[in-house]
């Protein structure tokens, strides 16, 4: 009943229904605000990451085609929170191979180098194709079989596979130094 609630508060969205967008922010801060503090651990930082995932659904209401708002949002966030670390760590490029060995090497790898980890990672799955990039979205973050996939995305579920099968492929080839550590992420 959630998901039937959830598009028709993005339909009055879209119509620009305030009501409906505080709906959504009653609905979804704490959740999106866990997320963001899981990552960053810092209060004000995960608060910022929130207004700015919630701030932007109502820029962006008449351009966004959003079909689980639960999914949308929580991969908004943690697309978010890596901007936030590029935010609070710009001098530490992840593209450095020493910094990353180090990341990797250390078997008490802080929660903020894992996140440095996972937005490299965000970065890479950002730049696949845009069908690729959904498919494997939704397999990976929203735990989606392929048939659930297939259906939703009016795709086969051969397609499906093949979406997965390259980026799987793209990202093992483009994360090559890192990937053994990260697989556990896709």
């Amino acid at each position: 009943m959630e998901d039937q609630s959830d598009i028709a508060l993005l339909k009055r969205l879209q119509q620009a229904d305030e009501a409906a967008y505080t709906e959504i922010f009653h609905r979804y801060w704490e959740k999106l605000y866990a997320i963001a503090y899981n990552r960053l651990r810092i209060r004000t930082a995960a608060e910022d990451v929130v207004q700015e995932v919630l701030a932007s659904l109502w820029v962006r209401k008449d351009v966004l085609e959003i079909r689980h708002l639960s999914g949308y949002l929580a991969t908004a966030t943690r697309y978010a929170v890596f901007r936030q670390i590029s935010r609070l760590l710009p001098d530490q490029p992840l593209d450095n191979p020493d910094v990353v060995r180090q990341l990797v090497e250390d078997p008490d790898m802080s929660h903020l180098d894992f996140c440095r980890l996972q937005e490299r990672l965000g970065v890479e799955i950002a730049g696949l194709p845009e069908k690729c990039r959904l498919v494997f979205l939704y397999s990976r973050r929203e735990q989606y079989s392929n048939k659930e996939i297939a259906a939703a995305m009016q795709l086969s579920e051969k397609t499906v596979e093949a979406h997965l099968t390259k980026a799987l492929k793209h990202l093992r080839l483009r994360l090559k130094d890192v990937y053994p550590y990260l697989s556990f992420l896709l």
